[in-house]
């Protein structure tokens, strides 16, 4: 079974420490309290990510030279932490030019102490409480964003969020990072489908790369004998092939694999669309055919999406690197008597989400499309999902991500060569398809294995998109 985590990248977590050095002389032991507590947070915090720090800030000079110390770092997020009660302006020098997401860590090593028996020093210990609303009013004066974390050491479910927070600002800077692709044009008539260019320029600097069809052809033309066979021996490990499958089949798949691996990583392409219908058979075969091709580049972290639906490959994308893989799928049906959708899709899919190995059949008719080809199927693996969207509708300058939970219940399945699943979504059908809808999704949807979405509200956060659960 693959490992999902596998390309989530490791955040930098920027950590602001702060205190108050009028305290020092009166309490000496107040700051010693303090940078232990503070040791035993950045142990919690490596085990998330790299944790980038200055030394502590107890003055609004120090504050601004940490403000300078962030400029020069990449961090994906920045925790602020207060020893006890901090002045305000220990923190916002600081964090004036940070564009990162911020968290304030309304944290503490104890989750009570003994009132009756504690000195000013341990009083003043446990504090920190009292400076967080007014770091708030100074960030909201600045026009910040920020969420407050709060919770004892021993939390799990601080911890939990923390995590959440990390990870998802890290996936944001890896996107941002990414190439995107369009191969052909997105399906005709599919009101959808199209992606408006300049948001994906104001939302990662880059534009949409759009290699030739003839490129796929080309490099198809200069596979050599030694690398169709590779390949040909990587596929027939990878499947569970039907007796439908002919040796020919799989070899032809098997040239387009290297085909399409090649194109997708000359051009540097992390996630895509392609659609085309084809007036040679060739170049027909091509697309009808590319479902193990495109399913192999899912499995290495570069989804493909049919249809031209470059959207939603950014939404796989997404939640590839929040650890969820990342799987193509739209609504088959709604079952009102056992309260579930059946949700899948045909063409390539991610077989990192299949539980146990995938297995193909030959279609000769794929419905809506020319041409025939291979039709994977498997189960997917059962337990929570997300289901995630990249609208551009109602989005603002960028796009939108609409998003809800569920999980993945066992019971019968179409039989039809596609993989699909049972979803049981989290409130009822009738009123999550008024309010999903109503959001302006595409009719296509990224499946994720486990729930993400404190991850995805972070995520949001970093790239400035706008974000729906519903």
């Amino acid at each position: 079974m693959a490992d999902l985590t596998a390309r989530m990248p490791r955040p930098r977590i920027g950590l602001l420490p702060t205190g108050h050095f009028y305290y020092w002389d009166q309490f000496p032991r107040l700051k010693e309290m303090g940078l232990r507590m503070y040791a035993k947070l950045r142990e919690h915090l490596e085990r998330i990510g790299e944790v980038i720090a200055p030394e502590l800030v107890d003055t609004i000079e120090k504050a601004r030279e940490a403000g300078e110390f962030f400029r020069q770092q990449d961090v994906d997020i920045l925790l602020v932490f207060p020893f006890g009660y901090t002045p305000g302006m220990c923190v916002l020098p600081a964090v004036e030019r940070i564009g990162a997401p911020i968290r304030l860590l309304n944290a503490h090593e104890d989750s009570s102490y003994d009132y009756k028996s504690a000195d000013t020093t341990v009083y003043l210990h446990h504090e920190g409480p009292c400076c967080i609303p007014e770091y708030s009013a100074g960030l909201l004066a600045m026009g910040k964003e920020f969420r407050v974390r709060s919770g004892p050491f021993s939390s799990e479910r601080l911890w939990n969020e923390i995590g959440a927070d990390c990870r998802g600002a890290a996936a944001a800077r890896a996107f941002r990072q990414m190439n995107v692709g369009l191969l052909g044009e997105t399906y005709p008539n599919m009101v959808d489908m199209p992606i408006d260019e300049h948001r994906v320029l104001r939302a990662t600097g880059r534009m949409i790369i759009r290699p030739e069809v003839e490129e796929i052809e080309e490099a198809y033309h200069r596979v050599t004998q030694e690398q169709l066979e590779d390949m040909y021996r990587q596929l027939r490990e990878m499947y569970d092939v039907d007796e439908t499958v002919t040796n020919e089949h799989m070899r032809f798949s098997a040239q387009l694999a290297v085909a399409y691996e090649e194109v997708i990583c000359k051009h540097d392409i992390y996630a895509f669309g392609y659609y085309w219908w084809g007036e040679k058979e060739l170049l027909t075969l091509m697309r009808s055919q590319s479902g193990l091709a495109v399913s192999r580049l899912a499995s290495m972290g570069r989804p493909g999406v049919n249809e031209g639906d470059l959207k939603t490959a950014m939404a796989m994308k997404a939640l590839d690197l929040l650890g969820g893989g990342g799987m193509f799928v739209e609504f088959f049906a709604i079952d009102y008597d056992e309260d579930f959708l059946l949700l899948g899709h045909d063409g390539p899919s991610n077989v990192n989400l299949s539980d146990g190995r995938p297995r193909l059949q030959h279609l000769e008719v794929h419905h809506g499309k020319s041409g025939h080809g291979l039709g994977i199927d498997f189960d997917v693996r059962q337990g929570p999902v997300t289901l995630l969207n990249l609208s551009q509708f109602d989005a603002g300058e960028t796009f939108k991500l609409i998003y809800t939970t569920g999980e993945i219940i066992p019971g019968d399945i179409l039989a039809i060569g596609n993989p699909n699943c049972r979803v049981r979504i989290q409130k009822p059908i009738h009123e999550f398809m008024d309010e999903w809808c109503r959001q302006g999704p595409a009719h296509h949807i990224a499946l994720g294995i486990g729930d993400h979405s404190r991850e995805i509200e972070a995520f949001a956060e970093a790239m400035d998109f706008a974000a729906v659960r519903v």
